[in-house]
């Protein structure tokens, strides 16, 4: 876009380089697009290299998985099944109603493998009714009394285990429900902690409404402060991933759950391991998955996504999609078609 702008009809990529480059991509021809990017676009300009930094690499500790509890498991179990009986009756509809379907059905196994009440809540252009009898609804309703979520009581052992340390916990999850899930389970424990999502307002000196109430930028410099007492933040990476800097005093975060956005995905990544402290301090990620459930493709796939994004930027030259607020419908399709289409 850049180069669009600046010179008009003499950019250095073509429409022709263009179309090669989206045949080259679907076919997963990643080399031959780095070539011609490299051979286009690589003299015009220079980038400093994350890799060229100085910083100590991360920890990415292995997935730590997780066993559902009794009622999860069973509504998990139910869902899922539900979705491969509907599947099989996807042919009478049209492409445009499948997408939307298929894209709603991985949201709710999505939500499932989060947090199981949140499949009350309501999905835009989906109105597929999965919960089918009322004694499953009545679980869901009253879920909360019930039990808590596997990997709500696997997180606390993490966070327990690092403030005894005195560490600082960054705490991540896709799901409004799921972040005010957290919060409230360890403000219950006696602990302090922040919540920064959507509805956290930015720090406007205009707005004299939110004048009693913590901002992002407020929540933000509490939590790094080493003796403020707020040591654990809740965030979802749609809110948080960019332009926050935690990496002065915060070296742990957990991955509750995790969606199919890759580009969010890394730059949640970037809070806690960038310039101005990882050089000393070794940034830690921890990720809690669901054993035979949709946490394992979500990973594995931000994996490869993440895999092919690093051979691009750590390149001399950055020409990559980087959008922050990208639809994801296309991740959710494919897959659906990996997980029920086999």
């Amino acid at each position: 876009n850049l180069f669009d702008y600046l010179w008009l009809d003499k950019s250095p990529l073509t429409d022709r380089d263009r179309i090669q480059i989206d045949i080259w991509e679907k076919n997963k021809q990643n080399e031959e697009v780095k070539n011609l990017l490299g051979e286009r676009i690589g003299p015009l300009f220079y980038r400093v290299r994350k890799k060229d930094l100085g910083l100590i690499p991360a920890v990415f500790h292995k997935p730590i998985i997780v066993k559902m509890n009794k009622y999860e498991k069973k509504i998990y179990s139910l869902i899922k099944s539900k979705i491969y009986e509907l599947s099989n009756e996807d042919y009478f509809e049209n492409q445009e109603l499948l997408v939307k379907l298929w894209r709603g059905r991985m949201i709710r196994l999505r939500q499932v493998s989060s947090y199981p009440k949140l499949l009350l809540s309501a999905i835009n252009n989906y109105k597929e009714d999965l919960l089918g009898s009322s004694e499953l609804k009545q679980i869901i309703e009253n879920y909360d009394s019930l039990e808590i979520t596997g990997k709500l009581e696997e997180l606390t052992r993490i966070v327990l285990r690092l403030r005894e340390d005195d560490k600082k916990v960054l705490i991540w999850s896709n799901f409004i429900g799921s972040l005010e899930l957290i919060k409230r389970h360890f403000s219950n424990m006696n602990y302090r902690c922040e919540l920064i999502y959507g509805k956290t307002p930015s720090r406007n000196k205009s707005n004299e409404n939110i004048s009693d109430i913590l901002t992002r930028e407020d929540i933000r410099d509490i939590f790094v402060d080493e003796n403020s007492g707020l040591d654990i933040l809740i965030a979802n990476p749609a809110a948080c991933a960019e332009s926050i800097s935690l990496h002065k005093t915060c070296y742990h975060a957990i991955y509750y759950d995790l969606s199919y956005n890759c580009a969010q995905y890394l730059q949640s990544l970037d809070r806690i391991h960038r310039v101005g402290g990882s050089e000393e301090k070794q940034a830690n990620y921890y990720f809690l998955q669901y054993e035979n459930s949709i946490d394992i493709d979500i990973k594995s796939n931000l994996e490869q996504k993440a895999e092919k994004m690093y051979s691009i930027i750590e390149e001399d030259y950055e020409i990559y999609n980087l959008d922050m607020f990208e639809s994801s419908d296309d991740d959710d399709v494919q897959a659906y078609k990996r997980i029920f289409k086999k």
